[in-house]
């Protein structure tokens, strides 16, 4: 009986020995998973910022080509980003976005200089959503 009583002793100590090790592991993994879930969020609305801007630019230097190419990417990004997002605020902001997209690129197309306005106000929106997002 002494016997059985110290091997389920020894059984308990290891199990606790086990946890006391692996518990503050695993809570150092899922703080740090959710860092670098933060992370890669905001890299993501820094990328798109400086698409918004990059078609920006572009456009005011008449290089509509260049300014439609940028922009293309810019939506394609959005759209990728907006899936991935992790609550329906940001998914939202990111939406709002993709409005914009249909008539910009009409106006690249065209060369017409009011795509510049147009831009300008997508980028500040790209600030505005990351924003929503980074909180």
């Amino acid at each position: 009986m002494r016997v059985k009583n110290r091997v389920i002793v020894v059984i308990i100590l290891l199990i606790i020995v086990f946890l006391a090790g692996f518990v503050p592991q695993y809570i150092k993994v899922k703080r740090l998973e959710n860092d670098l879930s933060v992370a890669r969020q905001e890299n993501a609305m820094a990328q798109l910022r400086d698409l918004a801007g990059l078609a920006f630019v572009q456009a005011s230097q008449k290089n509509y080509g260049l300014a439609a190419e940028t922009s293309k990417q810019f939506f394609g990004r959005t759209r990728e980003v907006a899936n991935h997002a992790p609550d329906t605020i940001g998914r939202k902001a990111l939406e709002d976005l993709l409005a914009f997209q249909d008539k910009i690129a009409a106006e690249l197309a065209k060369g017409d200089p009011e795509a510049l306005g147009d831009l300008q106000v997508l980028f500040e929106k790209t600030r505005q959503a990351a924003g929503t997002i980074d909180r």
